[in-house]
Order: C-alpha cells, then structure tokens, then sequence
C-alpha cells in the first residue's frame, strides 16, 4: 500500500499469554492487539513485559529508537531512510478504565546509495501521530475501537482513521483475534488515497514462557490523482511467528509472506506487482523495573513485475535499536 507499513504481529502472540479471566485482564489483551499498527514487533515485546506500577494514577511508556532501511533492487534502485523517533508514549489513567491516549514523532533522512557514502538528496520527512482507543473487558475476551490522525510532512500529507479490534479465548490456550481499520491518506494537492484492512488471527499458549501466532491480512485501497487515472492497489499477507522468555530477556521469530498488486482501475492493465518474503528476529531487555532495551533485524526478498511485464528482484534489509521507559 502507498503508506509506511509496520510491523503488527506480535501483540497476538501474547493473547494466549495471560487469557482474560477478569475484565481488567481482557483489557489488557486488548491494548495488545490495538497496538499490532502502532509499534515494531520489538517495542511489542517490550510493552507487553514491563512491569505493573502501583504507584501514581497515571500509567504508561516513553521511548525512543533509531531505524536504518535500505531497498536495493536489480532495476537499480539503491535507496534507503535513516529515521529518529524522537519520542513516542501511550498513556492511560486508573479515573479512565479502559482508555488509552498515545503519540508519535519521528524524523526521516532519505538517501540514495550506500549507507556509508550516502547522498541525502532525496530530502527529509517529519512524521507526526496522535491516537485514543476505547477498549471493553468481558469474560471471553474484549472488543474495542480507536481513533487516529497523523501527518507527514514530506508529501504534506494528512491521515485520519478509525478501527475496531477485539479478541476472543476459544480455549485457556487459544485465541482468536483481530482488527478492522479504514483511513484516508489525503496528500495535499496531488491525490488521495481511501483504504481500510482486516487482520484476524490465532495465538496459541505452548507453555506460561512460549507462545505462537498466525495472523492473515488483507488490504486494499484506490489511489485517485488529482488528474489523470485511478489506481487500486491490494495487498495479502500471512503472519506466522513464535515467542520465548528468558525472563528478563524475550525474543520472537516471525515471517511474512504476501503479495502486492497495483492496477488502474478504468482500464484493468497491471501497473507493478511484489511476491515476497520476510524474516525476523524481534528481542528486549530489561535492565531495571522501568528500562527496557529492545532491537528488531528483518530481511525482505521481493520479485517485482511492472506495467511491461518485465521481471527483477530485489531486497530490503531493516534494523531497529531504541530504548523505553515504562511508569
């Protein structure tokens, strides 16, 4: 899809983790599975091992992180982004049960070439999000709804969106759960760009330190110009993934394999298609009762096929390191 994508599995491995038997429980699980498009699988890991505060009424994490990407494709693309979060948090508050409130800044340096002898031609991007969720705690799990609006400066970009997410415990080991969202990317005086998605899943409890997830998503959206034609653009993706606990120490290893396809909608001709795969490791530590350490390596190997039918690959290493701070 025309948007940054991250990465939103792991809140469903930890669904089975500690299934809702209180109603303050099942929220819990839901801050999880609402998190799944707002944190790297890293920063997930790291949310969901910190420790309950008892201390004061409002609760929440800080953090900060620093993200390199590089996309080097046989047609001889070489690019990447070095890009700062600058701060980020969610909150919530023991006089609001079930409401969470969070926030987003980060910074993005575009380059072309290597890493080492890059050229930052390709200009800056200032990213700012805002979101509020509103989760309900039953016995058999939680449903729920949330509220976002971002912006991105370098295409003067604005996005809202709203979403619903919910989980459901089939068994003391089992979940089933999910999220439905619909935004709107409205680039000031180019196009706009209406999509919505659902992700539903299964997390599984293997032992009280381990845990696995298969997550399957589908996107679709209609990229509309200011001038000339439409294009619609979907996406599929299978999410599978595994957690430990080492206690202070947790990991994960996760994969996504999809597909991505952009046609022009008056016409039907194929524009640009993706078959790809992706792999991988996710971990955090706990260097106190409040710090946690987190880190996240992926590799992405793509198969792409444009408008002549021509054929190429190409890859995308990612790397992670930030820091949070949890009250």
């Amino acid at each position: 899809m025309n948007k940054t994508v991250v990465a939103m599995s792991l809140a469903l491995i930890f669904s089975g983790q500690a299934l809702a038997e209180t109603e303050q429980e099942a929220e819990n699980q839901s801050t999880l599975v609402r998190l799944e498009n707002e944190a790297s699988k890293a920063e997930l890991l790291t949310a969901t091992n910190a420790p309950a505060k008892e201390e004061g009424r409002l609760h929440g994490t800080l953090g900060t992180n620093i993200e390199v990407e590089r996309v080097i494709r046989d047609d001889g693309v070489n690019e990447g982004k070095l890009k700062y979060t600058l701060a980020q948090g969610s909150f919530r508050h023991d006089d609001l049960p079930g409401w969470d409130f969070g926030f987003y800044s980060a910074r993005e340096e575009l380059f072309n070439g290597n890493l080492k002898h890059a050229d930052y031609d390709r200009g800056v991007n200032s990213i700012q999000e805002i979101w509020a969720n509103r989760s309900y705690g039953q016995a058999w799990g939680s449903v729920g709804w949330g509220v976002k609006l971002a912006g991105e400066s370098i295409d003067k970009r604005t996005t809202p969106e709203v979403k619903v997410f919910g989980n459901y415990n089939i068994t003391d080991r089992l979940d089933i759960h999910g999220y439905a969202m619909y935004h709107v990317e409205y680039n000031r005086g180019s196009s706009e760009f209406p999509y919505w998605e659902i992700e539903p899943g299964f997390g599984y409890k293997i032992a009280d330190n381990m845990g696995a997830w298969l997550n399957f998503r589908y996107q679709e959206g209609t990229l509309k110009p200011k001038s000339g034609d439409n294009f619609v653009e979907t996406e599929t993706i299978i999410k599978p993934g595994i957690w430990y606990s080492w206690g202070d120490l947790s990991a994960s290893l996760w994969g996504e394999f999809g597909k991505f396809e952009k046609e022009n909608d008056q016409t039907g001709a194929h524009e640009w298609s993706e078959d790809y795969w992706k792999l991988g490791i996710s971990a955090n530590y706990a260097l106190n009762s409040s710090w946690r350490v987190f880190g996240e390596v992926s590799y992405k190997d793509i198969k792409f096929e444009d408008s002549s039918n021509s054929e190429f690959d190409g890859y995308i290493p990612l790397f992670i390191a930030g820091i949070n701070y949890s009250f």
